[in-house]
This record gives C-alpha cells, structure tokens and sequence, in this order.
C-alpha cells in the first residue's frame, strides 16, 4: 500500500501513525455545527417556548439565564468536542476518532476516497484555516472530515492523497489489463474552462424561483394569514373588509395581482441573493484527470472531481430557463441520489449553474465526447402513461370529489369539472416530456413537466438492466426499462417490448464486449 511522501508542514505536522489534534480555532466548527442542530430542530422548540413566553415577559431575567446557561452549554460541547478530536494518516488510510459520549472511529482508505474537497467557512477564512472532507461515495456517516488545517496544508494534503489515490488505481487497472495507462495530473496543467458572472448567478436566482412551493406550503394556513395582515391593517387604519365589500371586482383584482407581484418579487430578490452567495467566484478548471470547481461567497468550497469517476449528465431546464435559453448543467458521481440528503449537497456536487447551449456542449465535451444530448430526437414512450394515471389517480380524486359535492349539497360544481381535467392535462404534459433514444456508446431519457431534464448515461458506466412487466403490460406488449448505476438508478417507463429487450441487449454486448471500467 503507498504511503504519504511525507508529513504535513508547521504546526500539523505529525509522524506516520501518530494520532494528531487540530489547531483550537476548531472549536467554532463544533459551535456552528451544533448550531445548526438547533436551527433544524427549532420548530420542535416552539411549543415549550410558547408556553414559557408569559413567565418570561413577567420575568425577562430568566431569559437571561436560559441563554447563559445555552451558551455555556454550547461553549462546553465544543470544547470538549474538540479535545476528543482526532486524527492520522496510516497505512494507506485516513483516519479519524471523535465523540464525546458516543465514540466514532472512521477508517477510509485512500483508494476509496471519491472526492477530496477544501472547504473555508466564513469563520475560518480571515485566519487562512480550511477543513477537508473525503467523501467515499458511500454512506454519509462514513464520510471523513480534517477541521482547522492551514489552508496550504489542506491543499499539501489533498494533493498528497490524490496522488495516492491514482497510483492506486493506476496499479490495479495495469494489473487487471496488463497495460500502464498512468498519468498524474499537476496543478500545473490546470485550466479554467468556465466562469460565472454575476449576472448569470442573478439569472439562476431568477429561473430557479420555487415561490410555487412557498404558495403550495402556506394554502392549508391561508386564513390565518389573512386574518393576520386584516388585524395589521385595520391598525393602521386600512379596513380590508369595507375595500371588498364597497369597491369594484376590477380594482380588487389589480390589488390581488400587484400583492402577488409584490410578493413574487421579494422572493425573486432572496432566491437572486441565495444564488449569488451560494456561487459566487465561480470557476471550474480541468487538469487531465479532474474537474476542480471553486465557489461560495461567505463559505468557499473547492471540489475536486475525477473525470473516470462521473457517472451521468443532466441538462436540467425548468420553463424560465426554457424562456431564457438557459441550462443547469449536472455532473452526478457515484451514490450521487443519495447524498442530496446532505444539506451541502448542492455546494459539493459539480453543478454548473445557468451556461447557455454552446458552453453546455464544451463542458460536456470533456467528459463524454461523443454525446448527442443537444440534438439527439427522442422516441415517445407509449400513450398508456396517460391511461394509468388517469385510471389510478384522476378518477378516484374526481369520485371523492363528486361524493363530497353531494354529501354537502356544494352548487359549486364547475369546480368538480375542473379538477380532473386540469389533473389529466398535466399527465398528458408529463408524458409529452418523455423521451429516451440510445446508440452504442450512450443512453438518453428525457422528461419533465414544465422544464425538462435531460440525460445522457454512458453505456459502459451501467451495471445492470432490468425489465419490469405487470400483467395488463404483458397482454398490451408493453414494458419499462431500469438501469442501475454507481450514481443511482434511471428508468424509462412503459415503451414497446421489442424495443426494451432490444435496448437491454445492446447494453450487455457493448458492456461485455468493451470491459471499460465504469470508475
């Protein structure tokens, strides 16, 4: 097993095998983690602060000692969190011990590390530290995290290992095919292949809005809300009830639309100032073997990516980005569906955000450089997508509906006419979105509702396919195809039976006959 050339410089510096501790201003990594542990579970809090919150307006001093007491007891944890920190670098392995009642002893070998990322929050930046994270590709309490380094010792390391890492592989793949195909890139051969402006950063803000889904969370508490800014403004001396009752359908509805508008366009300005800080200084570099992205405004984060270990492409289009000619590029790797459980998953995963078309196939050029995802046509899969749904889902909710308009005697019925056919339009959208095509080196799948995603899947990175029948599929000659790779699973639902035995044989021959590795 290769060993690290040689120790960390300054104060980290250890001998091989010995465990070491960080530097102290580690502590603030465990205070703004347990931090975040309270922000996340802060609605869990409300009810005890509601009930708590009459006592404490009586007596604001027991607030006082609420907070003395939190703090103190944040102070402790990070304290002691960070005397029971440790680490080394043995035998081929990064380890790491940590846990103050609850121990944890992670062990990763190099040659599992996927990525090896630096990461400056904003508290380590103005001091020069910087944490590491080797992530595995596997489970996320696996993954190992290095706290407090000197950002050049950080950078010394990840190098140090990378190289490892590659030799190793490099020494298995000459092994198993009996061919050296060595090449260790230097961060001297590194070159930008792409920038974010700031107004493309404000572009991505823009076409990725989810003010729908703020809408769709706060409706069940529409009228509490209503009731909420009425008492407002009666305060301030505006009587909402009396503008409803005495002023025209037309002026209502103008106040209705600038609200909303209003509304849309504070939500437009924090998703713009998200973005920006999310990616700002944006760049994506390419030595031989990796992608390097660098990002984050009040946290910077450094991505290092091997190519041969990218597993998938997605072109991701939601309908602004549609409009605006815009594209959200994706560059999944292994267990990549997985780790969007993590809460930085966004800022680690190798996302190029809002390229237009031509840089889109330039970035993409340099992974897969016979791809067609640009202009490749798309079969449609089979119009029995739309009879399913409409089957399964439309219609039940259209009886539930009509059997609650009766129970109620509800003369509102257009709305139980709108239901279903609003449901079934937004099938036929759905299926309108599906696509799929494929040649021998690559699979394509296309979908969406109002965007669409699109895919391109090398077919020598796929490690098995699987046909799925029900009974009523059978008789109408009628199948869906999945495929299962590092990255995660991609299927095609409901296309011919001939095609999908035909698609399924074409991955297996082009699999077997090439035996490229798929890392």
């Amino acid at each position: 097993m290769a060993e690290l050339s040689q120790p960390l410089p300054e104060e980290n510096s250890q001998a091989q095998g010995e465990w070491a501790q960080v530097a102290p201003i580690g502590i603030l990594y465990f205070i703004h983690n347990f931090i975040e542990i309270v922000v996340n579970n802060v609605f869990y809090m409300l009810p005890i602060l509601f009930v708590l919150w009459d006592k404490i307006k009586a007596n604001p001093w027991i607030a006082v000692f609420i907070f003395a007491g939190i703090l103190g007891f944040v102070i402790g944890f990070a304290v002691l969190s960070f005397v029971f920190f440790r680490y080394r670098l043995f035998d081929g392995s990064v380890e790491v011990k940590s846990g103050i009642i609850f121990k944890k002893h992670i062990n990763l070998p190099f040659n599992r590390i996927q990525n090896v990322k630096i990461e400056q929050p904003f508290y380590y930046r103005p001091f020069g530290y910087a944490l590491l994270a080797f992530d595995s590709g596997g489970s996320l309490n696996q993954e190992a995290r290095l706290i407090a380094l000197r950002l050049k010792d950080a950078q010394h390391l990840r190098k140090q290992i990378s190289e490892v890492a590659t030799e190793t592989d490099n020494t298995e793949t000459y092994s198993e095919n009996n061919t050296n195909t060595s090449h260790v890139g230097s961060p001297l051969d590194e070159t930008v292949i792409n920038t974010r402006t700031v107004g493309d950063l404000a572009m991505h803000g823009v076409t990725s809005n989810r003010v729908y889904l703020l809408l769709a969370f706060i409706a069940p508490f529409i009228d509490e809300i209503i009731e909420y800014f009425s008492g407002k403004f009666a305060g301030w001396g505006l009587n909402i009830q009396s503008h409803i009752e005495n002023d025209p359908t037309w002026q209502i509805g103008l106040y209705m639309v600038g609200l909303f508008l209003l509304f849309l366009g504070i939500m437009t300005v924090l998703s713009i100032i998200g973005a920006v800080i999310l990616f700002w200084g944006f760049t994506l570099s390419k030595t031989h073997e990796k992608f390097i992205r660098r990002s984050g405004l009040i946290n910077r984060h450094e991505v290092a990516v091997p190519i041969s270990r990218i597993q998938v492409a997605i072109m991701k289009q939601d309908w602004l980005d549609t409009i605006f000619g815009r594209i959200n590029l994706r560059l999944d790797q292994l267990n990549a569906q997985a780790n969007v459980a993590n809460p930085e998953a966004l800022a680690n995963k190798l996302m190029v955000p809002s390229v237009f078309a031509y840089q889109c196939r330039d970035i993409l050029a340099h992974v897969f450089p016979e791809h067609r995802l640009h202009d490749m046509p798309f079969l449609a899969i089979k119009k029995m997508f739309i009879f399913r749904f409409v089957l399964w889902l439309v219609l039940p909710i259209t009886i539930g509906l009509a059997i609650l308009f009766i129970y109620h005697n509800d003369p509102n019925w257009p709305a139980l006419l709108m239901t279903p056919m609003v449901l079934t339009a937004l099938i036929w959208l759905r299926w309108k979105r599906w696509g799929f095509a494929y040649t021998d080196d690559y699979v394509y799948i296309k979908k969406g509702l109002f965007g669409v995603d699109r895919y391109c899947i090398p077919v020598h990175k796929i490690q098995r396919v699987a046909i799925s029948q029900s009974y009523w599929m059978r008789r109408s000659q009628v199948a869906s195809i999945k495929f299962y790779l590092a990255s995660g699973s991609y299927s095609i639902p409901l296309i011919d039976e001939t095609v999908a035995k035909q698609l399924q044989s074409v991955i297996l021959y082009q699999v077997e006959s090439q035996a490229r590795s798929w890392m």
